[in-house]
């Protein structure tokens, strides 16, 4: 690592601490207000830092100053780069991206693939190591330069740059951090040597793309080319920096937009004590009509009611503490935080929070908590939330509904609007159908009694079912289904399949739709995904799952035909991406084909591959795979390796290269 942390410089000075208050806060209040010192002229000097070379050829340089500190180097002149992408994982989806979103040229080698362009002025913003010094004397200035730099890359979407080196400054300031940001090329683009956060070094281009959303027209979004991870492999589980550990919460919605919402959070750190914790939580989200709502983090409390500083920006939230939190010993935060959130889709009488950053959270190999929520919601409204009931009462103008999942999970949500529900009790399982804006009776007891069934059906090859309660809740809208824990999201022609024309087209796969968000109560929640990469441990599994309960209902024919449209559209995609990176798939010019593709890979390339390893095992061996996964990874995280290790015992075969050529290959299972 060392080696290749070394810069090739003809000077070099090291960047030293200058702040005396190291708060998150004041921080970022020296980082949102950088400038440029005197300028030099600067010839032939060179920087490496991971698979990256730059090369300031010739120019003006300047040092860049946060206060007295100087944090990194400003260059105007002719200047190259040269990235080596040499993980073969990422081969293909680099190649796509690069064809598709940039003008960049790629260049195959032995060392992996080539990435190079020219630019005429970067900044180099490094902490931890040594970075180049202008020789001194006959530069241009370059303050004006410096401030457009500045504004073109403060459009940068992909994520708050001061944050990173905030977090390496307090947590872990002899450990190197580099950002460069290259203009005046083929492409505007940004370098991250991150050990400290994503662990990863990553190389992405910016562009705009089409919005009716005022506020992102000028908005830079990142299309990412290359991510290298430092210090581990894609194939291990990735130890989070912290687990958030248990979420409880109260919700109290007004009936209009408005709500407050009080969350305690039990963290974890992991690897070693920490003061800083990076939460994804949105600021801003926009309704049906592109009108900005926000939601305003009032306050950060620590166990004792002390205020902790913090800093709320671009959906990103920065904790700061006062002093360490120690290793894998839990601590707790509290947040105050209101807003106009609440958003009802075209006007209607609903609103839900779903998947996505509402509460504070860490990225997914961190979500691990068990939840108690509390939500009150004004009278005519009545609110989901995943688990088991507590309390479902009235309280005045409200309604009330207390949850508790004592397992850890991930993605919670809540949903509240003019619903109407039953439920019925098997086996220790209820199971609670809503329909929205009347009471559907007949849909109620259809759902319900198809839910039993699909269980029953999943249960002797997957387990128990995993929750004591399932809630199945109709959106008003059409054409898919989500799963978050103890909850499945369908919409309105599941609860009408023979109404009107709309209804009838988009409830021809209802049956197949409602058996694979079933399953990911197992593929999902029971075995959880701890990366991007391995989302196929949900999608893939669920879709494989669900084909099983199509084969019950449908008939041989019916799998059949499931078989062929995975392999038909794995073959439309297969070149792109693998599976693995198929989430990396980005296209601003044409986001739709990139959404298709991946598609056709992490759902339907995935289902094709557990199909053909199902015909090499046989049915006893793989349904024995399945429920053997389920056991021995019962809520925990898996991955591949995992599935490799578990076959190998069980068959006494090494499916390696089979994995290796089918899941982190392009290549296609023969079959």
């Amino acid at each position: 690592m060392q080696r290749l942390l070394t810069a090739a410089v003809t000077t070099l000075f090291l960047c030293l601490p200058a702040f005396g208050v190291e708060t998150v806060a004041g921080l970022d209040e020296q980082y949102s207000a950088l400038k440029v010192g005197p300028s030099s002229a600067m010839r032939a000097q060179t920087f490496d830092s991971g698979h990256m070379k730059i090369t300031l050829s010739d120019g003006a340089a300047a040092p860049v100053m946060a206060g007295s500190e100087v944090i990194g180097l400003y260059f105007k002149g002719a200047g190259s780069f040269e990235y080596v992408s040499a993980d073969p994982a990422e081969a293909a989806v680099a190649a796509t991206n690069i064809r598709r979103a940039t003008k960049l040229k790629s260049e195959k080698t032995d060392k992996g693939l080539v990435i190079r362009d020219n630019f005429d002025e970067v900044f180099l913003w490094v902490a931890g190591r040594d970075f180049p010094k202008p020789a001194g004397g006959g530069g241009a200035a370059l303050e004006q330069a410096f401030a457009a730099h500045r504004e073109t890359f403060g459009r940068d979407r992909d994520s708050e740059a001061a944050f990173l080196f905030i977090q390496q400054k307090i947590d872990a300031p002899t450990t190197p951090v580099v950002r460069a940001e290259f203009k005046g090329g083929t492409e505007t683009m940004v370098y991250v040597y991150d050990p400290v956060v994503a662990r990863a070094e990553k190389l992405y281009s910016l562009h705009k793309t089409q919005t009716t959303v005022r506020e992102y027209q000028q908005a830079l979004w990142p299309v990412l080319l290359s991510e290298q991870l430092i210090g581990h492999t894609r194939k291990q589980f990735v130890e989070p920096n912290y687990l958030l550990f248990d979420l409880n919460y109260t919700l109290v919605a007004s009936e209009k937009n408005d709500a407050t919402l009080d969350v305690t959070e039990t963290i974890i750190p992991r690897n070693r004590a920490r003061r800083v914790f990076r939460f994804y939580q949105y600021d801003t989200v926009y309704d049906n009509n592109n009108r900005a709502r926000r939601y305003t983090v009032r306050s950060v409390k620590d166990e004792s009611g002390k205020d902790v500083p913090f800093v709320h920006r671009r959906n990103e939230l920065l904790v700061g503490l006062p002093e360490a939190a120690a290793a894998n010993t839990p601590f707790k935060l509290k947040f105050d935080i209101a807003g106009d959130f609440l958003i009802r889709p075209s006007g209607d009488s609903y609103w839900e929070l779903g998947t996505e950053p509402w509460f504070p959270q860490p990225e997914l190999n961190g979500q691990y908590y068990t939840i108690h929520s509390t939500v009150k919601v004004k009278k005519p409204y009545i609110a989901f939330a995943p688990g088991e009931t507590v309390r479902r009462v009235e309280e005045g103008d409200y309604n009330v509904v207390e949850n508790k999942i004592d397992k850890p999970v991930q993605f919670a949500v809540v949903l509240a609007g003019r619903y109407f529900y039953e439920e019925e009790t098997q086996n220790g399982l209820t199971i609670r159908v809503a329909s929205y804006a009347g009471k559907n009776t007949r849909a109620m007891k259809q759902l319900t009694n198809l839910a039993f069934k699909m269980i029953e059906f999943y249960e002797p090859f997957l387990g128990p079912f995993p929750f004591k309660e399932f809630n199945i809740l109709e959106i008003n809208q059409f054409g898919y289904g989500q799963a978050p824990p103890a909850t499945m999201f369908i919409t309105k022609e599941a609860f009408n399949p023979i109404g009107a024309e709309m209804n009838q087209i988009f409830s021809q796969g209802i049956n197949h739709r409602f058996a694979h968000e079933i399953a990911h109560q197992y593929w999902g929640h029971v075995v959880k995904m701890g990366s991007v990469e391995e989302q196929w441990v949900t999608e893939s599994f669920a879709e494989y799952s669900s084909s099983f309960v199509v084969k019950q209902l449908k008939g041989k024919a019916q799998y059949k035909a499931m078989e062929n449209r995975w392999k038909a559209n794995a073959n439309e995609a297969k070149a792109e991406s693998s599976i693995a990176m198929a989430n990396r798939l980005s296209d601003p010019g044409n986001d739709f084909d990139a959404f298709i593709d991946r598609t056709h890979l992490v759902y339907d390339k995935g289902a094709y591959v557990l199909a053909m390893l199902h015909k090499e095992i046989g049915d006893d061996m793989f349904l024995s795979f399945l429920r053997n996964y389920q056991a021995r990874y019962a809520w925990k995280f898996a991955t591949t390796q995992d599935m490799i290790s578990l076959l190998q015992q069980l068959t006494k075969k090494d499916f390696t290269e089979f994995f290796e050529k089918n899941f982190w290959g392009t290549e296609m299972p023969q079959g």
